[in-house]
């Protein structure tokens, strides 16, 4: 049977109905069904949201990884977090397992969920229990290995490793070491050389000046800190205001930002309720 892909769109819901996990994956691009009232920009983010929800559950790997980041790009609240850390976390597992052997899509989800969870638990979000820097460091230096053929990934993946010893996760958090200050350094500089302004995710333009500032207080710290251990000090019992500073940049939400989530939070509540009145 050729792929739904190919599959005319009552041919798809068919198979959707009958709760084929790839015909679910395949509605999400079948925005013909979609209400004119319901075809908005974040209408169509809804749109995508539900159906890949409903494919991931259905265990279409692809969906997950979708899904998951896509919650994680427009986070609602704390269950919407939990959701995607889960999606990822099933998709590292599976990778892991070499479920995902052979399959080029398939391993580019496992490294992505990688990336994606060690920042989560580096990072915690908003989720103290679960934050587990040690392990969230592992998993992405596990996705630095992995971005090789994955364009735009480097960047963005040394710079979270640097972030986790900038702020001492690597030792479940508080005021980094020496040590941690020089590994940090280290990954700040490997993600600021191999940035390429022409061929990088232009996603990721917007975070190279922040990169190279964040380096600069880095080095600065460093300095600071050894000076402050020469003379006998003990710098575990200071503040480091400059991974909290740069971070609140990094994560701050404009005012139109804000009303974007209320859009698309309102727009999935919408096709929800009109979908599952369907039957769905």
């Amino acid at each position: 049977m050729p792929s739904f892909e190919q599959q005319n769109t009552d041919v798809v819901v068919l198979h959707a109905k009958r709760g084929d996990r790839d015909a679910l994956y395949e509605m999400a691009w079948r925005t013909e069904l979609m209400k004119p009232n319901e075809n908005t920009q974040a209408g169509q983010c809804a749109w995508q949201d539900y159906w890949w929800a409903k494919a991931a559950d259905a265990g279409n790997i692809i969906a997950k990884g979708r899904l998951a980041r896509s919650l994680v790009n427009r986070i609602f609240d704390v269950n919407d977090r939990s959701k995607a850390i889960g999606y990822f976390d099933s998709l590292v597992k599976d990778m892991d397992a070499g479920k995902f052997s052979g399959n080029a899509d398939y391993l580019e989800e496992g490294v992505i969920a990688k990336l994606w969870l060690g920042a989560m638990l580096c990072q915690g979000f908003g989720m103290g229990e679960w934050r587990d820097p040690v392990r969230g460091e592992r998993l992405l230096r596990e996705a630095d290995d992995g971005t090789n053929g994955f364009q735009g990934f480097g960047f963005r993946v040394l710079g979270m490793i640097a972030e986790v010893y900038g702020q001492g996760a690597a030792k479940k958090g508080g005021e980094p070491s020496t040590d941690d200050l020089r590994q940090a350094i280290a990954y700040q500089k490997k993600a600021v050389a191999v940035f390429n302004l022409e061929k990088d995710d232009p996603n990721n333009r917007g975070f190279l000046q922040i990169a190279k500032e964040y380096l600069a207080a880095l080095e600065a710290r460093l300095q600071s800190k050894e000076q402050l251990k020469d003379i006998g000090f003990d710098p575990h019992k200071t503040i480091n205001p400059d991974f909290d500073k740069w971070r609140n940049r990094m994560m701050e939400i404009s005012p139109a930002g804000m009303e974007r989530k209320a859009a698309d939070k309102a727009a999935l509540a919408q096709i929800t309720m009109r979908l599952s009145s369907e039957g769905w």
